[in-house]
């Protein structure tokens, strides 16, 4: 599993998982359970989303176009789908 975005909240990596998953792209949130550790821990990267390997380069492609306020419409989180893999990845491997 790969970092495919530092989230800034918990709020921030559900949209961003939610979107990857509309996409084709199995994701998941991780460090949430760290959240109580407020101030011991680092404020940025305590919060990221995950995705295989072989997902990475697509899935920051998708990340990169939504941080910019590209939010692909549903045509496109079709089309983007329709190019995913077939294979089903195990994420809790």
């Amino acid at each position: 599993m790969k970092t495919a975005y530092d989230a800034q909240n918990l709020i921030d990596a559900q949209l961003v998982c939610d979107l990857l998953h509309s996409a084709g792209i199995p994701a998941r949130v991780s460090g949430a359970g760290l959240l109580g550790a407020a101030g011991e821990l680092p404020a940025i990267g305590v919060v990221q989303v995950l995705v295989a390997d072989d997902d990475l380069e697509r899935a920051r492609g998708i990340v990169t176009d939504w941080d910019a306020g590209e939010i692909p419409d549903e045509e496109e989180l079709t089309r983007l789908a329709d190019q995913a893999p077939d294979d089903d990845v195990d994420l809790l491997a």
